[in-house]
């Protein structure tokens, strides 16, 4: 529910893929979706008890969006990154997984999902993503390797 909650505020406050997706940190992610840090701060305090359902929902929502053309599944996966820039915690509690399950059929729903983003915004949409990598410590070598066989022919 608690997630649920923050999609739709993101999305009502013009989280739409024609916006810059990200506002950088806590204190411009407040300005932006005010929902946000509080999403992030019950999440994070769930997480203690509930970490496997949390991941479960986190990748539930994350799947279901790429397959959607429905405007709140639109801006799921930008919503999802700006929880992983704002708390390292949930960005841990997902990593590992999300790498497995970035099959060829996913990578196409992904590339389907951004490719009628304008090239800027795109750009850092790729930023985020090279960013939340270097932060991730967890399953490092996991992503490496992952980028390393996914780039090759």
């Amino acid at each position: 529910r608690v997630l649920s909650c923050g999609l739709k505020d993101f999305c009502a406050h013009g989280a739409t893929p024609g916006d810059p997706p990200f506002a950088t940190g806590p204190a411009g992610a407040d300005k932006r979706v005010p929902k946000i840090a509080s999403v992030v701060g019950i999440l994070g305090h769930l997480a203690s008890r509930h970490a496997g359902s949390i991941k479960q929902e986190l990748l539930r929502m994350f799947h279901e969006s790429l397959g959607s053309g429905r405007e709140q599944h639109k801006a799921t996966v930008p919503f999802l990154l700006q929880l992983a820039l704002m708390s390292p915690a949930l960005l841990g509690t997902v990593s590992a997984e999300l790498v497995d399950s970035l099959k060829p059929p996913v990578l196409n729903q992904l590339h389907q999902h951004f490719s009628a983003l304008p090239r800027d915004e795109l750009d850092h949409v790729v930023g985020v993503v090279v960013h939340l990598i270097s932060q991730t410590s967890a399953g490092a070598f996991r992503i490496l390797q992952f980028l390393v066989g996914t780039a090759m022919p």
